[in-house]
């Protein structure tokens, strides 16, 4: 048995909690296999900086795969790569001379094939990337539908396969903070994010604000309890109008290191969630609750097909949109007890299906055959991995920080670099299970003395 060391290319922002919370339960799964005996998934790489050849170099001699993802890192017009049409800023040249297998995992929705307005970048990027790689799994047999149309031969893509989001298993992965089973109080979560698409799509504030308003008063004349989360500072628009009127809980899950895992506390304790992106359902279902969907894109409404449930959908253009929304509260306040068995059964189903693939992933790396249970981050794990985050976040601060005085211009909203920006630095290696930042001659940067340190300190951590 070899101990495979594994380079997670994620994305590091301090914006959005669904993008902060997967990539870190990403390799918390990793690392929970087998309790830490097969994947050790401890350093990281941002994929939209631009890769170089030295990076290539360093992962051929000290790594034995690169795992990317999730998240939704498939096209998007707004943070698309030139070199690639997606979010692994690496070019087919380089890509070709990684010679250590790629493992993507958990991943978003690639956009629906058009054969008249396809992106050739992408498509012949993404054959390359395939061809390369011993695992591609996708969130939803929906996005693995929506990208098997992209490939030159998907008959032959054999490692294209479903693997949910790990946030969706939350309650495996994080048990002490998912609670003792599903909340049964009388609280209800609402979340609306509006992106450009969104807005341009009709879903503007000044069309959608007050239906959700009569949305949130129906609910509190039920006797809910109504809370407001925002992943973003955009989120909050509602809550900002309105919450003084309405009486409203806020919750900005963005804007300090402790969202980390404050974020899964919250999402606990609401028996339901009518969200409006994808992780606010998969992060509720992960735990046990009931996630109701405003079905604004195909993420959302490949994820409540995948969960058995596309009546959890609710039509956001719909000029009733406040009385079906009620109503489909009200059906699935009725059935809590059924549903939570229902969604406990799914849930597990998810989990079985990630042990699986976590086994077809180290058979092909090691040609060995292991059953193993994932074994969840004991509380010392949890500190030091909030404790690495904590650090890593106040690095991406003073970077922003320094742009912003430098160029003028702050770092967007989402985490996105601005244009002509000098990409952040990256960071040596943290004692914390959930990795620190990976740059190019990422051993070169690290003392042998303080490597040895750290190996140590993660064996104890095991413990």
């Amino acid at each position: 048995m070899k101990r495979q060391h594994l380079l997670h290319l994620d994305l590091k922002t301090v914006y959005s909690y669904g993008d902060q919370l997967l990539f870190e339960l990403v390799r918390q799964t990793f690392n929970a296999w087998g309790d830490g005996a097969y994947f050790d998934v401890t350093t990281t790489s941002p994929f939209r900086q631009e890769a170089t050849a030295s990076l290539v170099d360093d992962i051929n001699e000290n790594f034995d795969a690169v795992v990317i993802g999730g998240g939704g890192i498939f096209p998007r017009r707004t943070n698309a790569m030139p070199a690639s049409g997606w979010q692994w800023n690496i070019t087919t040249e380089l890509l070709a001379r990684l010679r250590k297998p790629v493992i993507v995992f958990g991943a978003g929705n690639p956009a629906p094939f058009d054969p008249e307005r396809h992106n050739p970048v992408f498509r012949r990027h993404i054959n390359q990337t395939m061809a390369q790689s011993i695992f591609f799994g996708l969130r939803s047999t929906g996005a693995v539908d929506d990208m098997r149309a992209w490939l030159d031969e998907p008959a032959a893509a054999t490692q294209l396969t479903l693997q949910p989001c790990p946030t969706t298993i939350g309650r495996v992965l994080l048990p002490g903070l998912a609670g003792a089973g599903p909340a049964t109080e009388q609280r209800i979560g609402v979340q609306v994010g509006l992106e450009t698409a969104h807005v341009d799509s009709g879903l503007a504030p000044d069309a959608i604000f007050p239906r959700l308003r009569e949305i949130v008063l129906g609910l509190q004349g039920d006797g809910w309890d109504v809370e407001f989360l925002g992943h973003k500072r955009a989120d909050m628009a509602f809550f900002r109008r309105y919450g003084e009127e309405l009486g409203l809980t806020g919750r900005a899950l963005y804007g300090a290191p402790s969202v980390l895992f404050d974020g899964v506390r919250t999402y606990a304790r609401l028996p339901l969630v009518l969200g409006a992106r994808g992780h606010s359902q998969m992060i509720p279902f992960g735990l046990g609750n009931i996630p109701l969907s405003l079905g604004t894109n195909d993420k959302i409404r490949y994820f409540a097909h995948e969960i058995g449930h596309p009546e959890f959908l609710v039509d956001p253009w719909s000029e009733d949109l406040a009385d079906v929304a009620l109503a489909r509260v009200r059906e699935v306040s009725a059935r809590r007890a059924e549903l939570h068995a229902e969604l406990a059964a799914t849930q597990q189903r998810f989990v079985d299906t990630t042990r699986a693939n976590l086994a077809t992933i180290y058979e092909r790396l090691t040609g060995e055959t292991v059953t193993a249970d994932l074994v969840p981050y004991s509380d010392r794990e949890l500190s030091l991995a909030q404790a690495s985050w904590t650090q890593d976040y106040e690095r991406r601060r003073l970077v922003e920080a320094a742009e912003a005085a430098s160029t003028g211009v702050a770092r967007q909203e989402g985490g996105g670099v601005v244009p002509g920006a000098a990409p952040a630095p990256a960071a040596t290696r943290a004692p914390a299970p959930s990795g620190t930042t990976a740059g190019a001659g990422i051993k070169a940067m690290v003392p042998p003395g303080l490597r040895k340190r750290l190996r140590r300190i993660r064996r104890l951590a095991r413990r």
